[in-house]
């Protein structure tokens, strides 16, 4: 026989939001690590690979999982793909500075001629750029429809009321 016990909405809403906290909490951790490991340790790619395939793992998760449930994943009313190439950009210029600083820290002393350091910069850039726009566009495309497929049904449902 199952206890059905009535909860106060505000304690479940309170207690799931302590749970996304905490969840966001263990993904910051995880990124974290794995760039301490990478970038101050220098370990091989064996030692965070679990953690990394975690890190992935709950990110598409909760990507397809916050689709599904029609939720906005980038609410940028009006801006449209803009947003996309913006977050790219900004990844691109994070993914250059991080891994450039570490080439430099591991192979400054080969880096003779400064334009070789400067092309290395442009080509961790431009491939941060492109793989993070290759990546966010179709997420972007599918959050578009699913958007507009909830805002047909509402209208419908709108309609059929009056």
């Amino acid at each position: 026989m199952k206890n059905n016990l009535i909860q106060d909405e505000r304690a479940v809403a309170q207690k799931r939001k302590i749970g996304s906290e905490a969840c966001t909490l263990l993904l910051g951790g995880l990124v974290i690590s794995l760039l301490i490991k990478e970038y101050i340790f220098n370990v091989p790619f064996s030692q965070y690979a679990t953690e990394l395939l975690c890190l992935l793992g709950a990110s598409i998760y909760i990507v397809i999982r916050n689709i599904i449930a029609g939720n906005d994943l980038f609410e940028t009313k009006g801006k449209g793909k803009k947003s996309v190439v913006l977050i790219s950009l900004l990844v691109g210029l994070g993914v250059c500075i991080s891994a450039g600083s570490a080439n430099y820290a591991r192979y400054g002393e080969r880096y003779t001629d400064g334009r070789f350091f400067i092309v290395t910069l442009a080509i961790l850039f431009i491939s941060g750029t492109v793989l993070t726009f290759l990546i966010y566009s179709p997420i972007y495309d599918l959050n578009q429809k699913r958007q507009k497929k909830i805002a047909e049904k509402l209208d419908k449902e709108e309609n059929d009321i009056k």
